[in-house]
């Protein structure tokens, strides 16, 4: 068994692997979240937008989330995630609860503040974002356990409820966990507060414990510890043997508009230029002059920064940067096959990475 030291918290770290679905057709996301089960993960994760840079299929969340429930027989299910600026606190709950229920207890829920692109066309108020973020976690929480005989009241600035309660089933006493995206300290503070995990958007090895102790800051204000969060490092993969892997030339774009679309991470790996403001995830709104202005800054980063937010290698390496990540905090690696993944991938990545870290 592995510990790790936070301050005065001690971590016992159980290695827990996630999937993340890549935007594509329904047929596509059902074939690989069932490979994706069959081969050992634990949990399977997938996006909640309206729109996104590029062509490809944008389905709605909890719609693919129930549709995948009756896909799957084992791993967790959820989003990463919803945002609480588009949808009013009562419908995720009610939504998630749902899930819960089609699922039997396999769903886990996913918030976030939310981004501009999804937002902005829809002239939706992005003020405010901490605090609707806040309220919103003590709404969906408070909700969750609500009942007939003891409803939820809740009075914030800006939502308010008198006597809820959504009576979905009775029989299934778990409630799902809830992760939060956050990518700034106040965020991370709120998810150490009120959460029950989080899943970052990108990161890299050398900020992943400093980003850990603003949670950890969330935490005192609920007299909690670290350990009652599951931590999430949210990890791109290629698996490669080779350096001149044809493919690892090819992802190097899409690892760069990961860290365009966050930012901090990016200046922290020490890149100097200035972020067009417009290509930030909290300020782009996408049209074709965006889209092209963020692939010319994607193209601009060299590799050596790009894959400090991934695991490249052969399954040896992967597994020493994912060790890393576990002195460091993180008990659940959320992974994203890079390029086009294959069948073999999956096998690999079971028997190779999954296996050799549960069984030693």
């Amino acid at each position: 068994m592995t510990y790790i030291y936070l301050g005065n918290y001690q971590l016992e770290l159980k290695s827990k692997f996630g999937y993340s679905i890549s935007w594509s057709s329904f047929e596509e996301i059902t074939s690989k979240a069932i490979l994706a089960e069959k081969s050992g993960f634990d949990s399977i994760w997938y996006h909640d937008h309206l729109m996104i840079p590029g062509n490809a299929p944008v389905l709605e969340s909890f719609a693919v989330l129930t549709a995948l429930t009756t896909k799957t027989n084992r791993c967790a299910i959820g989003q990463s995630v919803v945002d609480t600026s588009r949808r009013h606190p009562a419908t995720i709950a009610h939504s998630a609860l749902t899930l819960n229920h089609i699922s039997k207890g396999r769903t886990f829920l996913g918030l976030g503040t939310g981004e501009a692109m999804n937002l902005t066309p829809l002239g939706l108020d992005m003020a405010k974002p901490l605090k609707r973020l806040r309220e919103s976690l003590q709404f969906v929480k408070g909700l969750f356990t609500a009942t007939k005989n003891s409803p939820f009241s809740f009075s914030g600035d800006i939502f308010s409820a008198k006597n809820l309660f959504l009576n979905v089933d009775n029989k299934i006493t778990s409630v799902p966990p809830i992760y939060v995206g956050a990518s700034g300290p106040k965020t991370r503070e709120i998810t150490g507060e009120f959460a029950d995990g989080w899943v970052p958007y990108v990161h890299s090895l050398s900020n992943y414990g400093r980003l850990v102790e603003d949670i950890v800051n969330g935490t005192k204000k609920s007299k909690r510890k670290i350990s009652d969060l599951d931590l999430v490092a949210n990890v791109p993969v290629l698996i490669t043997n080779t350096e001149n892997d044809v493919r690892r030339k090819k992802i190097g774009r899409s690892l760069s508009i990961r860290l365009l679309l966050e930012g901090n991470t990016l200046k922290d790996l020490g890149w100097k230029q200035e972020i067009p403001k417009e290509i930030l995830q909290s300020q782009m709104v996408i049209n074709e002059s965006v889209s092209k202005t963020l692939e010319q800054e994607a193209d601009k980063i060299p590799s050596e920064i790009t894959e400090q937010i991934a695991a490249i290698g052969r399954p040896a390496q992967i597994i020493e940067i994912l060790e890393k990540y576990k002195k460091i905090g993180a008990n659940h690696f959320l992974i994203k096959f890079l390029g086009q993944v294959s069948n073999e991938d999956f096998k690999k990545f079971n028997s190779e990475i999954i296996h050799v870290m549960n069984n030693t």
